[in-house]
């Protein structure tokens, strides 16, 4: 009798010390890239949770903290959960303070607790790093609830990575775009999230991305900032159809950075790419539409994949007049166009 009332009494402790057992946790950070260039845009994840298997209550006030130098930008931040968790972060909530040196983000659960084995990310997007004294900050995060002495496992509630800074890039360039307007010309917008000695911007365009020609400078600036800054141009008398755009950052002292990975593209023109008349006869000559008649590179080819035979014509208001050489069966052909950097393929059907 006496074995069973012990034996009860240790499966009563067990289960109750299991009901227990909560555990908060800050499992990670990771920075990417890292190293990164002063400047450069990057991200921060945070990973954190439940690190035991059973719920923690509501009522322990679970708090995560994530402290990042304020030197660092961030452009903004948001909640998931690992690929196949069930977890959701509907739960959670985020708020934003400062210190003197630091911008602190704090995570908690005001509506429910955090389930058993619970896993989430705060991806923080990080728009650059402003140089100081200190050139290689730390972000650190720390999991903390009330109540949880007896369980906690505090191995796990700090986590923290360094970021190493590697050389100077005066400016972070977080969107560049160019959009074709109504009237015919190009409105180019770009924004950045950190400027360093920054005199300003050029923008230039072209139709190979082999030679560029200038749009237009922006400069007078505040040479120096840790915000998101929006700027716009206007291209007035932009090429007829494929266009090219890139962005050129100038300093104080004269030395430029072009943002190559952001060279973006437009398509301004009256008509549409493409073959007229389609359907065409067999004999015929038929147009096609084009930016460079007389430079293009053309191709034609049967359905079986073999090259055919065809004659140019002639130029005529933008248009490739073409004629194919010999007489052709009823059906579906390709013609391939490379112009200005790109390769179209275009449907021609023979009646």
């Amino acid at each position: 009798m006496i074995r069973k009332l012990l034996l009860l009494v240790l499966l009563g402790m067990c289960s109750g010390y299991a009901a227990l057992a909560q555990d908060p946790s800050a499992s990670g950070v990771v920075i990417n890239p890292n190293p990164i260039q002063t400047g450069q845009p990057g991200s921060i994840t945070v990973s954190f949770g439940n690190g035991s298997s059973a719920a923690i209550p509501q009522s322990a006030a679970v708090t995560y903290t994530v402290e990042i130098p304020k030197n660092i930008g961030i452009v903004s931040y948001s909640l998931t959960v690992p690929t196949g968790s069930t977890n959701t972060t509907g739960n959670l909530a985020v708020t934003q303070t400062s210190s003197a040196t630091s911008v602190i983000l704090q995570i908690t659960s005001p509506s429910a607790g955090i389930p058993g084995d619970a896993i989430y990310d705060l991806i923080i997007s990080m728009g650059g790093f402003a140089p100081t004294s200190s050139p290689n900050p730390r972000v650190t995060a720390n999991a903390a609830g009330t109540g949880l002495t007896a369980t906690n496992v505090i191995d796990n509630d700090n986590s923290s990575a360094q970021l190493v800074v590697q050389g100077p890039m005066p400016v972070a360039l977080v969107s560049f775009s160019a959009k074709a307007q109504e009237d015919h010309t190009v409105s180019l917008a770009w924004t950045t999230s950190l400027e360093t000695n920054n005199k300003g911007f050029l923008v230039e365009r072209s139709k190979d991305l082999k030679a560029f020609e200038k749009v237009g400078e922006v400069t007078e600036l505040g040479a120096n900032s840790t915000g998101l800054k929006n700027y716009n141009l206007a291209d007035l008398t932009p090429y007829q159809g494929t266009s090219y755009y890139r962005l050129t950052q100038i300093d104080l002292n004269g030395k430029t950075t072009v943002f190559q990975d952001k060279i973006v593209s437009v398509v301004l023109r009256d008509g549409a790419y493409g073959v007229f008349p389609n359907p065409v006869i067999s004999d015929q000559q038929f147009r096609l539409s084009l930016d460079e008649p007389e430079t293009a590179q053309i191709s034609f080819y049967g359905a079986d994949g073999r090259v055919l035979p065809f004659q140019k014509v002639g130029v005529e208001s933008g248009s490739l007049l073409l004629k194919v050489t010999g007489k052709l069966s009823t059906g579906v052909y390709i013609l391939t166009v490379g112009e200005r950097g790109l390769t179209r393929k275009h449907r021609l059907v023979v009646e």
